[in-house]
């Protein structure tokens, strides 16, 4: 009998399960304690439970790693990385991107990222172990660093890519999109995966287009892209090329 092949960690689904399960229950038993010696108000906060208890649900449904394997072809057909190219994989979590470009075309990767606790159940030492497990290890590096920081010098990078990052950066996020713009080498490509709303007012619209545009994006197209988890819904595919 044949040894059952190791499967890449990329970061399950247990943490938004977690999340979601303790904020509903929390948010139940508070609303009815507050509303049994405090104030009738407080049964207001149980009403808000059975959204995250049922967002627990719709996260524990299982294939995510299909979805997000699925979801980095997607990216990686549209940008068509070459054998001699430099690619960059922004707030890289898992190695999920660093390690896709790799395999793909056998190009050289670094993945970023400052790998938070409880940040979604990956590390530097899991990025590396997925990407000796997927054979690319000889290809791929992993360094933390801050988006908003990326330490390495100007135009050296022919694509810099992200997914599910940018929306999550509320602090300086503007200065995370120019310090990824500035490592890129003119004509080098852009590629971002995110939600079309999120967190700071993030949205995108032609707003962000012309933002881009300031920075030095041309060619600039929002592609999108339909998920599944936590439910079905399309995302975008931003991309452009540095002037």
């Amino acid at each position: 009998m044949s040894e059952k092949k190791e499967k890449p960690n990329y970061g399950g689904a247990g943490w938004h399960i977690v999340t979601n399960l303790a904020t509903g229950l929390l948010l139940f038993f508070l609303g009815i304690y507050e509303g049994m010696y405090y104030h009738l108000g407080g049964y207001l906060l149980s009403v808000f439970s059975p959204y995250f208890i049922y967002n627990a649900g719709r996260w524990a449904r299982g294939n995510i790693l299909e979805e997000r394997l699925r979801i980095r072809n997607e990216l990686i057909n549209l940008v068509q990385p070459r054998e001699n190219d430099k690619i960059l994989d922004v707030g890289t979590g898992g190695g999920l991107l660093a390690i896709g470009f790799a395999k793909r075309a056998k190009c050289k990767a670094v993945g970023i990222d400052i790998w938070l606790p409880f940040g979604g159940g990956t590390s530097m030492d899991t990025a590396e172990k997925n990407a000796r497990i997927e054979g690319v290890n000889k290809f791929v590096t992993f360094k933390k660093a801050d988006a908003r920081n990326i330490p390495f010098p100007d135009e050296y990078f022919d694509v810099v890519v992200a997914s599910f990052v940018i929306h999550m950066i509320k602090k300086d996020r503007i200065k995370a999109l120019q310090e990824m713009i500035r490592v890129l080498k003119p004509k080098g490509k852009f590629a971002i995966i995110e939600p079309p709303r999120g967190i700071g007012g993030w949205v995108v619209d032609e707003k962000l287009k012309e933002v881009l545009k300031t920075m030095g994006l041309t060619d600039i197209k929002f592609q999108p892209l339909p998920v599944s988890y936590p439910k079905k819904r399309n995302v975008y595919i931003i991309y452009g090329k540095k002037t």
